[in-house]
This record gives structure tokens, sequence and C-alpha cells, in this order.
């Protein structure tokens, strides 16, 4: 992380280093290639039709003409019929870390733990709110400590933001550590993108009716495959979300929340198709990531898998790091997520996997092992 020595007379630090930025080329070369991505963490199910046919239609109606309604009635009136809560439980806007970001600034400075590993959002959002930052570290098997253990190791916060699932770690927030933290903490930020994406996860926005320094932060990015139209929203006690939207300008709030509002509702099967498939899938490709030689797995409960590379000296394996692995990878035409960068990552071996469909998984395994035992 920079010291600030170096910047320019007046400009803040960075809160911490930017880990390594996903690929995203212009939009001419897109359709013409042909790599299958692994990087990203959406629905391998893909965007309901359901969704593409609504936004079409707006564009075509001329929706671009006018400007999005910023308190997003439509969509906050499904959702609230969605979690059978009132209509202000629920704040719209763009990406998750808009949402914390929207949080954060709501509250006194404080000192702010933040989960890691985990998107460097977090700590940005808080930082860039007046917080300061001190980072929730997990064990070896990249568990969530709870508050009193996280003292013992000297980590002590107010408020703290927190991840069910945790990324790229995979892993459930457990009911107990999360209510450990409400007791200790004066607000706590649970982001609940790929809760939708889980073995059996549930969310724990249902606990904000009794806890009202709980936010839960969902997105329709992950759940229903539309990471280029972010729409987040946070779920909250009605008090709480007054409170919030006080600071908020909800200038954020895309037009497609209005357009897709009532659409959130009708599809359920197509999540439930999803759950099915991953119930299936994740325990597959776990399964067959480990047994790729130099590959090490973590426990994933979500449809991404944590992995390190490990060459090790009595392995004769054709590359040498994660680095070299993900760019042979990427000339096969495979994109995978470098974890190098990630807070609470410092070791170069680590690489994140997404979960796609069989037939993109299977193509997958085949080129790591071809890449790597040659075979």
């Amino acid at each position: 992380m920079s010291n600030g020595c170096d910047a320019a007379p007046g400009v803040r630090a960075a809160v911490t280093a930017l880990p390594e930025q996903l690929l995203s080329p212009p939009y001419e070369l897109r359709t013409e290639m042909n790599w299958i991505d692994f990087s990203g963490t959406a629905n391998p199910l893909g965007t309901p039709p359901s969704f593409i046919r609504a936004m079409e239609a707006a564009l075509a109606a001329g929706e671009l003409n006018y400007s999005p309604d910023r308190e997003a009635h439509t969509l906050r009136s499904a959702l609230a019929r969605q979690h059978g809560m009132p209509v202000e439980s629920f704040l719209v806007g763009s990406t998750v870390g808009d949402m914390v970001r929207a949080v954060a600034q709501t509250y006194q400075p404080c000192t702010v733990g933040v989960a890691v590993p985990g998107p460097v959002e977090y700590a940005l959002a808080a930082g860039n709110a007046g917080h300061r930052v001190v980072e929730i570290t997990s064990p070896a098997g990249f568990v969530m400590p709870d508050p009193a253990s996280a003292a013992r190791h000297g980590v002590l916060f107010d408020a703290a933001v927190l991840a069910n699932p945790g990324y790229p770690t995979s892993r459930l927030l457990p009911l107990p550590t999360l209510l450990a933290y409400l007791d200790a903490c004066t607000w706590v930020v649970v982001d609940e993108r790929s809760i939708e994406l889980t073995l059996g996860g549930e969310s724990v926005a249902p606990l904000v009716k009794e806890h009202r320094n709980l936010v839960v932060v969902r997105s329709f990015c992950e759940p229903y495959a539309m990471p280029g139209i972010p729409i987040s929203y946070c779920v909250a006690h009605p008090d709480t979300i007054a409170q919030i939207a006080r600071f908020y300008d909800s200038s954020g709030v895309p037009m497609f929340a209005e357009v897709l509002g009532e659409l959130a509702l009708a599809e359920a099967e197509h999540l439930e198709r999803t759950r099915e498939f991953l119930d299936s899938e994740i325990p597959w490709m776990q399964c067959m990531l480990s047994l790729v030689p130099g590959i090490d797995i973590f426990p994933a409960e979500a449809n991404y898998v944590m992995c390190a590379f490990d060459h090790g000296p009595d392995l004769n394996l054709g590359v040498e790091s994660t680095e070299e692995l993900a760019a042979r990878l990427q000339l096969a035409g495979f994109l995978i997520r470098k974890l190098q960068g990630t807070p609470g990552l410092s070791n170069g071996k680590y690489f994140c996997v997404a979960v796609r469909t069989r037939e993109d998984n299977e193509k997958l395994i085949a080129a790591l092992r071809e890449i790597i035992v040659g075979c």
C-alpha cells in the first residue's frame, strides 16, 4: 500500500491497494472473442429470458428519454411483497459498493472491521466515509471469527462489514457469528449479493425486523447474471433506511430497476433451477479441481471455488506459478480470477474459479490437466 509520499499535494493516500482488475475489453472486441469466463460469479444458467425481453421492450418504447425514478417505487413494492416487509425497509441503488458506502457515510466516524479475504470495495467504502478500517482476518479455514476471537488477536472495532457468502472464500456466514457481531457493534453490513447461488444458504434479511443495527445488501447482478446493469438494494428496519436515505441522493438508481421490478417476483423458478443445478455442480467442481496435481482447493459453499497453486519441489509440472497458469489458460481460451492484491491474501498463489455449466466446467478441467501435467 502506498504511504502517500508520492501523491500530489493535498491528495489522500488510498485505503488499500487495488486487486487485479478483471479483464474488460472494448465493446467492439467482445463479440469476436471465444474465451470462456470463469472469473466472474454470475448465475451459470444466465439471465432470465423475460428480463431480456423486458429490457428490449423498454428501450424500444423510449424509456431512455426519461430520468429513472430515484425512489424506485415499482421495485421496492415488489421487494416488499417478496420479503414480507414494509416498502420503507428497502433502499435501491446501483452497485454493492454504492450501497455499502451509503450505509458507511450515515454513521459518525469510528473503527470499522472488514472481513478479509474480501473485496477491496468494503475498505474503500468505509475509509472514504471517514472511518478507520481494520481487517478481520479469517483463520486457515477461512471461517469468519466472532468479535471475541478477533479481540483476542488485538483486532477491535465498533462496526463491521461482513459477507454471506464471503468472496473469494466461498463460505457462508454462521448465524451465531452474525448475532455476536450484532451484539458487539453499533452497525453491521452484510453483503449477500450471491446468497441465491449457494449450497442451502439462507438470507439473514429477516433479522432486520429485530436488529436496527443490521443492514443487508442484495443485488440482481449475480443471481440474474447481469453485471453490466448493476441494481442493488439495502434491506433494513424502516427507521434505519430512513436514516441512511438522509445522506443518500439515489442518483445511481438505474432505469432498468423499474423495468425489472415486477419480474423479480415472477422468476423464482429460474433461481430454483439454479439452486438444484448448483447442489450437484459445486461439489463436482471442487472434486475435479482437487484431482489436478498442484491445485489445492478450499471448501466452497457458493458458485465459486478458491484455489491455490503450489508447484512444490517434488512435482514435475508444466507451469511454476499461478501467474503462469492464468496466462496459459488465457491463451487456451479460459479466464480465471487471480487473487494477488486481494486484501487478506498476500501470497500470489491463490486464484478463484467460478462454477459454470457442466460442459464449460469439463472444458476447463481438461485444459488445466493439459497445461499442468500434459494429459
